[in-house]
Formats: structure tokens, C-alpha cells, sequence
């Protein structure tokens, strides 16, 4: 009997229809994205919920007039909703506050290739411009044509001028400009000049950077800077506050592009 059920069920196909209301079809491509739609339409449902109760509270109290019980049931119907409601908003803000990729669950689309760890960060490899595709924007964008300093590349594994990247990194780098971040050298750019872990470092899509003051508070300004650009950096900084890996080539800080331009 057990083996019946068990090639039964090996046998069934499921269909999940990724589609939910709400959501245009086709969005929900991958788990993050699907989490992310049951997450907002999960909230709706509670705000429905929410108004239900406090109508329903309304109700009671206002047909309850001369009976303390009715009254008193009406009013906890209201309060409760109404703290209910804070306790999502406030959840929402509070992740928002840290980190705005925290509520849309946006993939970095870190792996481990070969020659290299499975840690964060950046990796060294097997040698220069290992794993490079070309830019995701179709074509790379010059650094220092925007006016970036980068590492010399005569200072960088086999001479290489890793000084370009893809049009939404160079804009995600304005921004951070914009946004308050002090001097800063890229170090590392596209082409790659060593193998990353980090598989944006393939298409241009995310930079590591030095802060020429060498500061802490310089790389705090940095991460406030990047919450305001709707991006995400790894502080690598040890002395600052950062964590070292296996695979991390030195001080620097890391930064992914924004949303856009191809990436």
C-alpha cells in the first residue's frame, strides 16, 4: 500500500500558478519575487481585515449605547485593529530604515565558481579578467571618462585597466557622489583582474572601491549614501567595522549597481 501511494505521488504533477492578485502576470520569475507578492498581498488582506474590525468595533459601540459590556467590546474591536496596523507599518519602516532591498528581497546573485571560496566578497582567482562576459548593459562605460580615479594599471595583476563598467553602475556612483560619499579610488572594476565570487564583478554591475581618507566615518558615509541609492555595500574595512573573508583582496568596500541600466 505504501509503495502504491509513493509512486502515486511520484507520478502527480503539480502546476503552481505563480501569478497573484495584484501582481502582473509573469512578474513572479523566481522565489524572491513571489515572496515578495504574497508579502504585499498579505498586507492588503490585513488592512481589509483592519477596516473590517474597526467598522464592525463602530458598530458595536454605537449600538451598544447603555450597555457597558457593548461599549467595551466595541472599543477593544477598534484599539486592537488600530495596533495591529502600527505594528505593520512600523515593521515595514523599520526594514525600509535599514535597508530598502530588506522589503523588495532583490537576489545579489552571489555564487562560488571554481578556484574560488563560497564566503562574500570579493575572491582572488587564477588570474586576470577570469570569468569577465562583457558589460550587462551591452557596452562598458569608461570611470574615468566620468570623471572616477581607479587604480593605475600598472599597479593591477597583469597590467590591466579595470577602469569601466556597466551604464547602471557608473550611474549608482553618481548618485553615491550626489548623496554625500567622500574621495573614493576604484579598485576594481571591469574587466575583473582576478576571479570574484561575486558574479556581478562579471558584467560590470558592481565595483570595490578605497576611500582615499581612509576614514571609518568616510565608509559609514558611504553605506548612507548607498541606502539612499536604493543599493547595498559590503564593508570589508576591518578596522572600520568590516568583516574579512578568505577571499578578500584587501581594505575596500564593495558595491553592487542599483536597479537600472541593464543590470
Amino acid at each position: 500500500m505504501h509503495l502504491f501511494i509513493l509512486k502515486a505521488l511520484a507520478d502527480a504533477t503539480v502546476t503552481i500558478n505563480p501569478n497573484l492578485p495584484g501582481m502582473p502576470a509573469g512578474v513572479a520569475t523566481n522565489p524572491a519575487t513571489y515572496i515578495t507578492g504574497l508579502y504585499q498581498l498579505a498586507l492588503a488582506f490585513a488592512g481589509i481585515l483592519a477596516f473590517g474590525a474597526i467598522v464592525w468595533g463602530g458598530i458595536r459601540y454605537a449600538t451598544g449605547k447603555g450597555n457597558p459590556s457593548s461599549e467595551t467590546e466595541g472599543k477593544s474591536w477598534i484599539t486592537n485593529a488600530l495596533l495591529g496596523l502600527l505594528l505593520l507599518v512600523g515593521a515595514y519602516i523599520i526594514l525600509y530604515t535599514i535597508n530598502p532591498q530588506l522589503v523588495s528581497l532583490q537576489i545579489m546573485g552571489v555564487t562560488a565558481l571554481s578556484g574560488t571560496s563560497a564566503g562574500p566578497g570579493a575572491g582572488a582567482g587564477t588570474g586576470p579578467g577570469t570569468g569577465a562576459t562583457g558589460c550587462a548593459s551591452g557596452s562598458c562605460q569608461s570611470l574615468s571618462g566620468g570623471g572616477f580615479a581607479c587604480k593605475p594599471a600598472s599597479q593591477q595583476p597583469g597590467g590591466v585597466n579595470s577602469c569601466s563598467a556597466a551604464q547602471g553602475m557608473v550611474d549608482t556612483l553618481k548618485c553615491l557622489q550626489q548623496n554625500g560619499a567622500p574621495g573614493i579610488t576604484i579598485t576594481e572594476a571591469m574587466p575583473p583582474t582576478v576571479r570574484h565570487t561575486s558574479l556581478c564583478h562579471n558584467n560590470g554591475c558592481c565595483v570595490d572601491i578605497q576611500v582615499n581618507s581612509g576614514n571609518c566615518s568616510d565608509v559609514q558615509a558611504i553605506k548612507r549614501a548607498a541606502q539612499n541609492c536604493n543599493t547595498s555595500v559590503l564593508n570589508e574595512y576591518t578596522g572600520c567595522g568590516g568583516t574579512r573573508y578568505d577571499t578578500t583582496t584587501g581594505d575596500n568596500v564593495h558595491i553592487r549597481s542599483a536597479p537600472g541600466g541593464g543590470c
